[in-house]
């Protein structure tokens, strides 16, 4: 019983792989029902679907002093699940940097 214990946690360690994160410059446009919209340099538009609470501790992006500044953006995309199951990337905020 014991070897199948550790064969099922090593399995579930192996199997949990560590979320990349990516990162962006961009200018902040506004919070809008639960989404957070920024444009880049070059005008292209992304979406975050959630910010982390360490992020959010930092800047409250829901409050409106926020819009036209400039932040470097630290993201994660992570899979979820629709309202009809349908799976879909969602790009949540870990990290918020102010650039002055």
């Amino acid at each position: 019983m014991k070897i199948l214990i550790t064969f099922f946690t090593l399995l579930c360690f192996v199997s949990v792989k560590s979320q990349e994160t990516l990162s962006i410059k961009a200018t902040f446009f506004g919070h809008e029902e639960g989404f957070y919209y920024f444009t880049d340099y070059n005008d292209n538009s992304f979406f975050f679907e959630g910010v982390d609470a360490a992020a959010i501790e930092k800047f409250d992006l829901t409050k409106k002093s926020f819009i036209g500044k400039k932040f470097n953006i630290t993201y994660r995309v992570e899979t979820s699940k629709g309202e009809y199951g349908e799976e879909y990337y969602a790009s949540i905020i870990v990290d918020l940097v102010l650039e002055n």
